[in-house]
């Protein structure tokens, strides 16, 4: 699969770009913590950052399946480094305000929603078919290594004070220089056939495109467990500079070696699943991983306030949310990936992501909110409640529709 020029390029620029990307998401969270002290607006800044995502992406991603994919990604990708320099620019002017670096990501986050369709519409035309689900994997363990390097990268950065900030809001217009590189030597796969279509207005695509979640059994289950992955694991990532300083596991600098055991565990899950390269059985044995997944998160907080400072109980426990939350993602982005029709695969994909921030933006903020009233250890056991209250109406909803 890596013998293929084409996803060669593309996996080596994306590669890249989601290390400078890291450091960039991570310096949202750690500014904003340092200058209020405030889990709220933490929660503030990244339900801007992920929210955008359900107002543009059903029209993004009509617009994905009917135009050049890979120009429509280049476009948004051009957008995201004049966002990076400007954030940069404002942040070493000394103008930067809480509510300002959340409007910054609120731009971010809409740039997100009209780029991701066309992202994940493309990867069918970097790879041969009987390579897609190990590319899925690959695609995932490349971001994984990336999400170590990047808070790696992050806490030696922010170990300097907030003088670097400035620095490390460019760190993903950086980046994306890198990724437009690689992208500008990709000679893509032939497209597939689609179906015959009368070419009907955008409004009757974008409302399929959001119809078949509910319609399409397959569409419906994937969607639904990465949806619930998305409510317990993104406050983890975002609030870990809160999480850090409340329980006493690091030095401030440092709580980025918290997110990156987060994400070594999502390596190892995504080695798992190229290894396999099928997606034969992904039903059953996503949803026994996903399971447990709830089952630690709701136990993990509870734990640490008993224990504060319990550093390697986090770690560890980090770790197997880490492989867990991927695991789950990785093998239902299969089961889309393979089931999908090429003139839906920008909505079905790009809209699955869309879903999965949105819920992912409210669940931040909400933790954010009862975090500051009630402590780490109540608000998330709270997500992880909340998900297998939702996983349970969707898997029931599923069983009447096929009984």
């Amino acid at each position: 699969m890596l013998r293929e020029p084409a996803y060669l390029r593309f996996v080596t620029g994306y590669g890249i770009s989601y290390v400078f990307y890291w450091i960039t998401l991570l310096s949202i969270g750690w500014w904003m913590w340092q200058t209020t002290a405030s889990a709220t607006w933490v929660g503030i800044a990244y339900f801007c950052d992920l929210f955008p995502s359900i107002l543009v992406t059903p029209f993004a991603a009509a617009f994905a399946d009917r135009g050049d994919r890979l120009r429509i990604l280049k476009s948004v990708l051009w957008l995201q480094v004049c966002t990076g320099l400007t954030l940069s620019a404002v942040a070493a002017s000394g103008a930067l305000t809480p509510a300002m670096l959340a409007g910054f990501a609120l731009v971010e986050g809409t740039l997100v929603g009209f780029g991701q369709p066309a992202f994940f519409g493309l990867l069918n035309r970097l790879v041969s078919q009987q390579n897609l689900s190990a590319a899925v994997a690959v695609n995932v363990s490349v971001v994984q290594i990336s999400y170590i390097l990047g808070p790696l990268l992050a806490g030696m950065l922010f170990s300097f004070g907030l003088g670097i900030a400035p620095l490390a809001f460019a760190a993903n217009a950086l980046g994306t220089l890198g990724y437009l590189w690689c992208l500008s030597g990709i000679t893509l796969h032939p497209q597939p056939p689609k179906e015959a279509t009368d070419a009907p207005a955008l409004l009757p695509e974008v409302v399929a495109g959001l119809t078949v979640f509910w319609t399409n059994p397959v569409v419906f289950r994937a969607s639904l467990f990465v949806l619930v992955v998305a409510v317990m694991q993104r406050p983890l990532t975002s609030m870990m500079p809160a999480i850090n300083d409340r329980f006493s596991l690091f030095s401030p600098a440092y709580f980025t070696l918290l997110t990156a055991s987060l994400m070594a565990g999502g390596l190892f899950a995504g080695l798992v699943h190229a290894r396999r390269n099928s997606g034969h059985g992904q039903e059953r044995a996503t949803l026994r991983v996903l399971v447990a997944v709830m089952l630690l998160d709701g136990l993990l907080f509870p734990a640490l306030s008993v224990f504060p400072g319990a550093t390697t109980l986090a770690i560890a426990c980090l770790f197997l949310l880490g492989f867990g939350c991927s695991y789950v993602v990785t093998g239902n982005n299969i089961i889309l990936q393979n089931r999908t029709p090429e003139h839906m695969r920008s909505r079905v994909l790009g809209n699955n992501l869309m879903l999965a921030r949105a819920a992912g933006a409210i669940s931040v903020l909400g933790v954010g909110l009862l975090a500051d009233a009630q402590g780490f250890g109540i608000a998330m056991p709270c997500a992880a409640l909340i998900g297998a209250i939702g996983l349970f109406l969707g898997l029931n909803r599923t069983i009447r529709r096929t009984a």
